[in-house]
Formats: C-alpha cells, sequence, structure tokens
C-alpha cells in the first residue's frame, strides 16, 4: 500500500493551510480622543463626606443618640455629590 501523499504533496498541503490560517494583522484603530474627566472638588474636604442620604441620616441619629449631642445636625447635598453634616440651619 503506497501512500496517498508523497513528501512534496504533503508540505504543499500544509503550506497552504498554514497560509490560509496565518494570523493576519488587524488594522490600527483610530486613537480615541481622551476625556479629561476630573470629579467636582468638595468645596468642604474637611468635613465627612456620606454617600448616600440614607447613610447621613443615620449618622445623624447615631450623634443625637449620644449624651452630649449637638441640638440640631441637618444634611445638605454638597456639590461634589456626597452628602455632609452642618449645624447651620441656612438652607
Amino acid at each position: 500500500m503506497s501512500p496517498v501523499f508523497d513528501d512534496d504533496d504533503l508540505e504543499a498541503y500544509y503550506a497552504e493551510i498554514e497560509a490560509r490560517t496565518a494570523a493576519r494583522q488587524r488594522p490600527r484603530r483610530r486613537p480615541r480622543a481622551s476625556v479629561d474627566y476630573r470629579p467636582p472638588r468638595c468645596p468642604t474636604p474637611e468635613k465627612i463626606c456620606y454617600p448616600t442620604l440614607a447613610a447621613v441620616t443615620g449618622a445623624i441619629l447615631a450623634i443625637s443618640a449620644a449624651p452630649r449631642a449637638s441640638p440640631s445636625l441637618r444634611s445638605y447635598e454638597c456639590e461634589c455629590g456626597a452628602w455632609h453634616l452642618t449645624r447651620s440651619q441656612r438652607f
């Protein structure tokens, strides 16, 4: 029984397969315009930032339960998107 392919035929067959399956270079993507996003800065960075209204309300309740609690605490949403505590009555 003779082989179906001789060495030259087999070599040509493998070269054809490799040529079809060879990794092609992908076209370069256009560079995207960079986005210069800076989160808003807090005008009162010394204050504690609470992420949600529920979190700051919990802090008010915890502080109010203390023996020497501040009589009037309220919360406000800051320009930076966080919530802060204040004793000020100004809205």
